[in-house]
């Protein structure tokens, strides 16, 4: 293998609970580039919608529980294949995670998902159980979160706030 070759690295930013505030949400797109992928959790999907995206950059977006009448066509989960592992991205409302995460769990069993990214509690939140249930917290107040994918496959989910 040549040494000189530089290895593949993914950057996914990961937003939830912007709540109108696209001042954070740019801010954290801006500091964070470059971005291979960028996930807004719901709850402010049209501040991501009117975003100013770096070119190459690829997002996802589900509607939070603010989101149904501001965002009616955008969907409340979406299931996505990212590195060969397959991703449930869901704000959670639907599945009342501020009361605990067993119906999250239990959904994302039955996909299966590797990886659940998720809102609506506006707490940060990592568990690297099988699977792998990551909030970023709440973007309003500045929470969001970084999942890098390593040359060797190895994820690594940081959580970051704007200072």
């Amino acid at each position: 293998m040549n040494s000189d070759k530089k290895k593949m690295i993914s950057r996914i930013l990961v937003v939830s609970d912007t709540h109108g505030r696209r001042d954070n949400l740019q801010r954290c797109i801006d500091i964070s580039a470059p971005l291979d992928i960028i996930i807004h959790c719901g709850d402010g999907v049209k501040d991501i919608r009117s975003a100013d995206i770096p070119d190459n950059s690829v997002v996802f977006a589900v509607a939070g529980n603010t989101d149904i009448y501001s965002s009616p066509d955008e969907e409340s989960s979406i299931i996505e294949k990212i590195d060969n592992k397959t991703v449930l991205i869901t704000h959670g409302h639907q599945y009342n995670v501020k009361s605990g995460l067993y119906s999250l769990k239990k959904f994302a069993g039955d996909i299966p998902a590797d990886v659940v990214l998720f809102g609506h509690t506006h707490i940060s939140f990592l568990s690297a159980n099988n699977p792998v249930l990551f909030n970023p917290g709440d973007l309003s107040t500045g929470s969001y979160g970084i999942i890098t994918i390593g040359a060797d496959k190895e994820w690594i989910f940081e959580q970051k706030k704007i200072t």
